[in-house]
């Protein structure tokens, strides 16, 4: 894969775009999440939006400037970690984001709603970290 900066950049601008979405949703109280299905199911979208927008941008990353080709998704988070494309601490919030995304995706048996309302405040208070250090690989 070439490496495209212009492509990037509008995977980020994606991202601050979703980061300001997920900031709506992330307040939302458990009970409300539950029993508003219109809600819910826009968390859920919005959830794998994000996901995917962060895995594309590492796996580009990945095999344009490094050559490395990941086997799954949750490798890609690993393989960003070992290029040093994340730090530690960023690495440790985005572990399992590749699994999550699968199972947002393809709605394995069933969503849990404690994890996915779980998750959405984990997005909402790691996704300017992601941000600011993505900024910096392009």
């Amino acid at each position: 894969m070439v490496y495209n900066k212009e492509s990037l950049a509008k995977r980020l601008e994606k991202l601050r775009e979703y980061a300001a979405d997920i900031g709506e949703y992330g307040g939302v109280p458990f009970e409300v999440y539950v029993k508003d299905k219109k809600t819910k199911y826009s968390i859920e979208r919005l959830l794998l939006l994000i996901s995917e927008n962060v895995l594309d941008f590492l796996d580009h990353i990945l095999s344009s400037k490094h050559g490395v080709v990941s086997d799954s998704y949750e490798d890609i988070i690993l393989n960003a970690y070992k290029k040093a494309l994340l730090d530690d601490d960023l690495y440790g919030k985005l572990k399992g984001l590749g699994g999550f995304r699968n199972i947002i995706a393809h709605e394995y048996l069933e969503l849990n709603d404690e994890e996915v309302h779980r998750n959405c405040q984990k997005v909402k208070n790691t996704l300017a970290q992601v941000i600011s250090a993505f900024e910096k690989l392009i």
